[in-house]
């Protein structure tokens, strides 16, 4: 029997929903009530749907509107995102530098994470635009001006 739609879509970007859910909530209790907001949501604008529309994007964009939403009722900030649930490298040197990049990463404001996130994910210019509703340019411009601030961040750090 296949399953519904929406069960394999959400299966086929499980990674995507979970790292929003490490990057917005402080907590293990957090990240799963976030994760459970995110997936009420889905199902809820899974009825109001283009078809042609369902693809990673809408989710992704559903997904950190309801993060964000969730983070603005709560009033709070995440100092921190938590390092378990990340693929951290075998190298204990790299898994020292993977742990500093992350925790000055969580420092920088909501909307410079994200971007920076899906730059650290792999996502080009154009996907990152695309995602977030800006140009690929912006993309570019931002992603330049958070490298340096997270150089300078990481010079105070040592």
């Amino acid at each position: 029997m296949d399953e519904h739609p929406y069960i394999e879509l959400i299966e086929r970007h499980r990674a995507a929903i979970g790292r929003i859910c490490r990057s917005f909530g402080r907590t293990v209790e957090d990240r799963e009530d976030l994760r459970q907001e995110i997936l009420l949501h889905l199902w809820q604008v899974w009825k109001r749907r283009r078809p042609a529309r369902v693809d990673f994007a809408w989710l992704y964009r559903v997904a950190l509107n309801t993060a964000i939403d969730w983070r603005r009722q709560r009033q709070r900030q995440v100092p921190t995102v938590p390092l378990e649930g990340f693929d951290l490298p075998d190298d204990p040197l790299l898994r020292e530098q993977a742990a500093h990049l992350r925790a000055l990463v969580a420092q920088l404001p909501a909307a410079e994470r994200r971007l920076i996130e899906l730059y650290l994910d792999g996502f080009s210019a154009r996907e990152s635009a695309a995602l977030l509703g800006i140009s690929p340019s912006n993309v570019d411009t931002r992603i330049g001006r958070i490298k340096e601030k997270l150089r300078k961040m990481n010079e105070q750090w040592i």
